[in-house]
């Protein structure tokens, strides 16, 4: 498996939808918006943002 900043780091990335919904309560949206203001970053692609959270997550359970 390669590493994930590897791929998100690549010019052309092949993709697939992950369709999910989320608790409206946990406000990630927002935060997600919030934390990019912060951090001065003009685009921040949610589905990045995922493909990291769901592979270190999958990756520490051993899949």
């Amino acid at each position: 498996m390669p590493e994930t900043a590897v791929i998100l780091n690549q010019r052309i990335i092949t993709r697939e939808s992950l369709d999910s919904s989320v608790p409206t309560a946990l406000k990630l949206k927002k935060r997600i918006k919030r934390f990019a203001l912060d951090n001065e970053l003009d685009h921040l692609p949610l589905g990045d943002i995922v493909a990291v959270a769901m592979d270190e997550w999958l990756t520490t359970r051993g899949y």
